[in-house]
């Protein structure tokens, strides 16, 4: 299968096996404490990547006729949201593996897919490749050829800690074709890392991977063809969606527990932005039941119906995890106004906050 099956470079991993849902998302809380420092959290990046691969949760959304469980889009999008209530940067490289392996589920052929599904069972992690640029509408980069195959050449800005992943995902145009994912091994000749560490800087979040192309050498059989031309309405486009909504989700639930914290917490304002988290976590939900549908169904209206879902879901999850970072840093000790409220609606969102108050200031007072 050319480059892809190449060995990895890197000691073979064995991967724990998760074959619940509900596994899933408890081995995911238990990664995300790690890596938002609340576990015993390892004293590298790189530990912490290779204690994620070796967690069997990267393997969690292969097909069954893989040897994996496939997990619902529901659940893909409640492991990105744990995530990235405790570490934007799992939660990022959570959802560029996710959606990287939706996209071989897609379009790779036969032999990707038993090499990429079979490696990320074992651990494999896929990294995620932007290349737009502000000064040009870039979407990808160009493939030359070059006798039978191609080079590559350019820039692009990767998931946090792409040198540490196995495939990186670029999107690539070979000639005047259409765009593609290239799936490139990490640690091949002509791939540069710009940086000299993927640690964060002062417990800020982890910027983007800058990577350079120098005349890498790319095989055909790296190349994933979307079918067809509605390459954009799609099932990994949408998955794209889906898993960035989760993340901002995820982010406003991080600062939502901090708001929690403080001991002047308004009530009100506090029911109100659960509310908008809880619309925003519905509509996620119901996006990944639409885009469940989009992977078996055939019709032309699974995809729509998926894209407008997702979309619905990123606009709604900015939004509630915006009006959360905005009470943070401006009224966070003020209560909403009342101006236009219904007396009844003001009291639901004021009851509702308190029970939200006294459940995370008294948790075993619930559990009882």
């Amino acid at each position: 299968m050319g480059t892809i099956s190449s060995p990895l470079d890197r000691p073979i991993r064995t991967a724990a096996v998760i074959s619940t849902e509900d596994e899933a998302i408890a081995v995911a809380r238990t990664i995300a404490s790690v890596f938002g420092g609340s576990g015993q959290a390892p004293e590298t990046a790189e530990a912490r990547l290779d204690l994620l691969s070796r967690s069997g949760l990267l393997g969690v959304s292969v097909p069954t006729d893989h040897g994996g469980i496939d997990v619902s889009n529901t659940i893909l999008a409640a492991i990105c949201t744990e995530a990235a209530a405790q570490s934007a940067t799992l939660g990022e490289v959570l959802a560029a593996h996710f959606v990287g392996l939706e996209h071989v589920r897609s379009w790779g052929t036969e032999g990707q897919n038993t090499t990429v599904f079979s490696a990320a069972l074992a651990g494999a992690r896929l990294a995620g490749a932007s290349v737009q640029r502000k000064e040009e509408p870039v979407d990808a980069l160009v493939l030359l050829p070059h006798g039978l195959a191609w080079r590559l050449n350019g820039e692009a800005f990767c998931t946090p800690c792409t040198r540490h992943a196995d495939w990186v995902l670029v999107p690539a145009r070979p000639g005047g074709g259409r765009t593609a994912g290239l799936l490139l091994p990490v640690r091949i000749p002509g791939l540069r890392y710009a940086a000299n560490t993927c640690e964060p800087a002062n417990g800020k979040p982890q910027p983007a991977e800058h990577v350079l192309f120098k005349d890498v050498v790319v095989d055909g059989d790296t190349l994933l063809h979307p079918a067809g031309d509605g390459a954009q309405r799609a099932v990994p486009h949408d998955l794209e969606l889906l898993l960035e909504a989760s993340r901002h989700l995820g982010a406003g639930r991080r600062v939502f527990v901090r708001m929690l914290d403080r001991p002047d917490a308004a009530t009100t304002t506090i029911g109100l932005l659960s509310a908008r988290l809880a619309a925003a976590d519905a509509m996620i939900a119901e996006a990944g039941r639409a885009i469940d549908a989009a992977q078996i169904g055939l019709a032309e209206h699974h995809r729509t119906n998926a894209f407008l879902a997702a979309a619905a879901a990123l606009a709604i999850a900015r939004e509630a995890s915006g009006h959360v970072r905005d009470a943070e840093t401006t009224q966070s000790d003020a209560e909403v106004s009342t101006d236009g409220l219904p007396a009844h609606v003001f009291s639901a969102l004021h009851e509702s906050g308190q029970i939200h108050l006294d459940r995370h200031r008294h948790p075993q007072d619930d559990e009882s």
